[in-house]
């Protein structure tokens, strides 16, 4: 049987350590996307990308391998023994390691390029669920009002001041935002499946704490699109890209270029004497006379003409889409600026007392249920409508603008 020191110490353990379970379960938005690039299964993938360039790269700075050679003639004895190595010259080695900075520099920034949208997706994904938790905890709110209703109605009912009537049509009201609380469950179920497949295995996460309502982006529009230029990942990895295909270029030009191959053995032969050894010692050339590496070097010079095009059309595509998005922002803003909380209880509480002063009936009290309810509703949507405006403001420049 344990002693007492044994259970008070047992329960300072079990004190301490539920709050940091809670602390596990319970996360920020901030704190789940960074969980989600940092940690996340796609995350994970995205980087390992980036690091088979950079071994791909590597593998081709590599020596060729020797070849060894035995051979023996049969009319006369003579036989052969013979290494061969073939030396790259004329700075090869050197341009593929060039050509290896600029590809692995490219890959990185693709690299940052998905890491980003990733992010991007993964903020719409907790703004969602954030939304749809405040949805069911309204609709929930709505359950209870109309539940704390319909207990005055039956005892008004029993006191003889209310009818029938005005029971039975609130308890209709109260199966009705049943099936509301019903489908606000469901839209939530759906929106935590999406984003559970963006977090790692090992996390699970009860409920998500509602950040700050989006304020005005903290630059104009112009000082936006100047930071975009240089913070765009896109336009870093073509720019990148466009290095390693003039670098190709001049790499598979010196590829070309005669390449010796020394080889060097023991040879043994029959003469007069018997049987004698001696050394082999050669050189071998390729000659460049059908391929140059022009015909290489054209395609990569073609492709880095396409990337410039390419890098062309996506800095015009950054100039609206950061124009396109900072004008729904400003839109979404005004809207959530203009939204009066409060008026909706305000309203349901006077048509309450009017109902118990006889003034109103059980509809215009049940209406002005549903009409707070619908308030609440559309005040969460303005607030999503805010964050994803403000998620692809920051998705169109590149860079956080909130802290």
């Amino acid at each position: 049987m344990p002693t007492r020191a044994q259970v008070c110490t047992w329960i300072a353990a079990v004190s301490l350590l539920a709050p940091s379970v809670a602390a596990g379960q319970d996360r920020t938005e901030r704190d789940v996307v960074e969980l989600i690039v940092r940690d996340g299964p796609q995350a994970r993938a995205i980087r390992a990308g980036a690091e088979v360039t950079r071994r791909e790269q590597l593998a081709r700075l590599a020596y060729p391998n020797p070849s060894v050679t035995y051979s023996r003639e049969g009319a006369g004895f003579t036989e052969f023994f013979q290494a061969e190595q073939s030396l790259p010259m004329f700075g090869v080695r050197a341009a593929l390691s060039r050509v290896g900075v600029a590809a692995t520099a490219a890959a990185e920034a693709e690299r940052d390029v998905r890491l980003w949208l990733l992010r991007s997706d993964a903020a719409a994904a907790v703004a969602r669920v954030v939304a749809e938790q405040a949805r069911l905890e309204s609709a929930r709110a709505q359950v209870r009002e109309v539940a704390r209703l319909i207990e005055i109605l039956r005892t008004r009912e029993r006191e003889g001041e209310g009818s029938r009537f005005d029971r039975l049509r609130a308890e209709q009201e109260l199966r009705d935002t049943h099936q509301l609380v019903t489908s606000t469950v469901v839209a939530l179920t759906e929106a935590r499946a999406t984003l559970s497949g963006m977090l790692p295995r090992d996390v699970s996460l009860s409920t998500i704490a509602t950040g700050t309502i989006p304020q005005q982006p903290p630059v104009t529009t112009e000082a936006l699109l100047t930071r975009a230029t240089s913070t765009r990942a896109e336009l870093r990895a073509l720019q990148r890209l466009g290095e390693r295909a003039t670098l190709e270029a001049e790499a598979a030009r010196r590829a070309r270029l005669p390449s010796p191959s020394v080889f060097g053995g023991v040879k043994r032969a029959d003469d007069a004497s018997g049987r004698a050894t001696g050394g082999v010692f050669g050189v071998s050339v390729g000659l460049p006379l059908f391929d140059a590496g022009g015909r290489e070097a054209a395609r990569w010079e073609a492709e880095r003409a396409r990337i410039e095009a390419e890098r062309a059309a996506i800095e015009y595509q950054v100039r609206s889409e950061i124009t396109g998005a900072s004008e729904v922002f400003a839109v979404r803003q005004t809207a959530l600026s203009e939204e009066r909380q409060g008026a909706a209880e305000e309203l349901v509480e006077i048509v309450e007392v009017a109902y118990r002063e006889g003034e109103v009936g059980i509809l215009e009290l049940l209406d002005a249920v549903r009409t707070a309810s619908r308030a609440r509703f559309r005040a969460i949507d303005l607030r999503l409508g805010a964050r994803l405006a403000q998620i692809a403001l920051e998705r169109a420049v590149g860079e956080t603008l909130w802290p």
